[in-house]
């Protein structure tokens, strides 16, 4: 491949999706109950927050339809509220989003338990093109979360949702960070788990190729012309 710039996304693709956002979800769940709900019934509204944000409660692990890892932030908070609202209907929206930003301050402290770098990450370290991460996640979260495993600075720019109008399976990420590193989509790849970032890659008329650590529903599989197991070896493209 005669490629210039290399977008990656992050959760799912760089670091283990269940790890981060199981643990996400569970800390946002958990205090959204606490402060809410009465503590006869803390753990079952827990338990359904979770379950409603995308986490398959029998196995731990994200839901493979999302909507955490997948969809934006307000879409998540958004949900979380409709659920809240089943049982203290008078929350609003600006107090659900109040404690996901708490949390945000919070999980700066122990980011180092939600985040794991998956097989192949570390080869990063020897790229000989431009790489940058397009993600459904804030900016500054993003950016934290590589940093805490000491690879942020490998990147020539990190791109969360806030950085565009239109998140992903919208292209305005690719087209954000193509402008911004000078790169001709002819010679852009983008690397992803998850069917929004196929369709994403698509509607931008970049390079595509999957990988099976995360999100990889059977559309994904089927429609992703190439698809690798993992970023091991990756370095024969970058």
């Amino acid at each position: 491949m005669n490629i210039d710039l290399v977008i990656f996304d992050k959760d799912g693709t760089l670091i283990d999706i269940d790890y981060y956002w199981g643990g996400m979800v569970r800390l946002r769940a958990e205090m959204l109950s606490k402060k809410y709900i009465e503590i006869h019934a803390q753990k079952k509204v827990a338990n359904e927050l979770m379950s409603d944000m995308g986490i398959d409660l029998n196995t731990g692990k994200i839901k493979q339809t999302g909507p955490v890892g997948i969809n934006p932030r307000e879409v998540i908070i958004d949900i979380a509220c409709q659920t809240m609202r089943r049982y203290f209907g008078t929350i609003t929206i600006e107090q659900v989003s109040l404690v996901f930003q708490e949390i945000d301050i919070y999980s700066q402290t122990c980011l180092e338990k939600l985040v794991k770098p998956l097989p192949g990450v570390e080869e990063l370290k020897q790229k000989k093109i431009k790489i940058a991460i397009a993600t459904t996640d804030l900016t500054s979260r993003a950016k934290l979360a590589m940093d805490s495993i000491g690879l942020a600075h490998y990147f020539d720019d990190i791109a969360g949702s806030d950085m565009v109008d239109k998140a992903k399976p919208n292209p305005d990420l690719v087209n954000y960070l193509c402008k911004k590193l000078s790169s001709d989509k002819s010679r852009t790849l983008v690397i992803g788990d998850s069917i929004v970032d196929l369709k994403m890659a698509k509607l931008a008329n970049v390079s595509f190729i999957g990988v099976k650590t995360g999100l990889h529903t059977p559309e994904f599989l089927e429609n992703s012309e190439i698809l690798v197991d993992d970023l091991s070896n990756m370095g024969n493209i970058l």
